[in-house]
């Protein structure tokens, strides 16, 4: 079973940057089950299929694995190119920046799932989305998350998201700047694959 949620907000912060004034949330989730093995995940495929070991891609903190990498070229082709989103189409959009502090948040909130089995945008320690990119040094007037579960290849996660209204939203918002990937690999946990898009602007 594939999993994957949306979530943004936007507002504008005062002067002092204490509240936000005016805040649009929305939450959408989706979930998406294909061919399934008896333990209910998604089919293997690639290396998995063939009985060797999965090419684990977790990144250190120095510098991005291959497959966030993709992810962020992918995005940025669907931005260049316009999508449909829930039946509106939005026009090409500039790319979106890759972000350290952006990417560390996302990076450490795919593990966590990962490593404790679980799959929300709402951490363990119910912290939200901004929450944890603020806490990253990302300091932003308008926020946006992705999550995804299950699929094995980055091509897979961002067909995933486009097909999806809230999530391709997301990747499509004029309002987003930057953006971090993170990729985390757990074997044994339920999904084995976390993804995580934490997009945002100052």
């Amino acid at each position: 079973m594939n999993s994957q949620n949306a979530l943004s907000r936007q507002g504008r912060l005062p002067a002092l940057g204490l509240r936000p004034l005016l805040v649009s949330f929305a939450l959408i989730g989706l979930t998406a089950c294909g061919a399934q093995t008896p333990l209910g995940e998604p089919a293997p495929s690639g290396s998995e299929a063939s009985g060797s070991a999965p090419i684990q891609q977790t990144p250190t903190f120095g510098s991005a694995s291959s497959f966030e990498a993709q992810v962020l070229s992918l995005t940025n082709a669907a931005r260049a190119r316009g999508a449909t989103c829930g039946g509106v189409a939005y026009p090409p959009v500039p790319a979106l920046t890759a972000n350290a502090q952006l990417r560390q948040a996302a990076y450490l909130h795919a593990k966590d799932m990962g490593d404790n089995n679980y799959f929300d945008h709402v951490g363990r320690n119910g912290r939200m989305p901004w929450d944890r990119m603020r806490a990253a040094g990302y300091i932003g007037r308008t926020y946006g998350e992705n999550i995804a579960a299950g699929q094995s290849t980055p091509q897979q996660v961002v067909d995933g998201w486009l097909k999806s209204s809230g999530h391709c939203r997301n990747i499509m918002s004029r309002n987003f700047k930057d953006l971090g990937v993170g990729y985390y690999y757990r074997a044994g946990s339920n999904f084995r694959h976390y993804w995580v898009q934490n997009f945002g602007a100052k």
